[in-house]
């Protein structure tokens, strides 16, 4: 789920999900592109266009997410775990 503030003049654009994240900031003709993985999403494609990636740990998202004043709610995506049923026999 892509998403954007304005935060001190620059244009936040977002996404954050368990599998992968990533931010971009843009201020005039700058950009500074962070992701935690590898991503196909076609939307951020077309962000960062001829922009190298700088790779960060989930960590490192979460402190970056904060310092813009990205909600709470979307910062716990990052570090949801995966929940497979559990069966038992009694």
């Amino acid at each position: 789920m892509k998403s954007s503030i304005i935060k001190w003049g620059k244009v936040v654009t977002y996404s954050v999900s368990r599998e992968e994240s990533w931010m971009v900031v843009s201020e005039g003709g700058w950009k500074w592109v962070y992701v935690t993985n590898p991503i196909k999403d076609s939307d951020f494609k077309k962000l960062t266009d001829g922009i190298r990636p700088e790779f960060v740990n989930r960590k490192g998202m979460n402190d970056l997410l904060k310092h813009f004043g990205v909600g709470a709610d979307v910062i716990n995506k990052l570090f949801e775990k995966e929940r497979k049923p559990v069966r038992v026999d009694v």
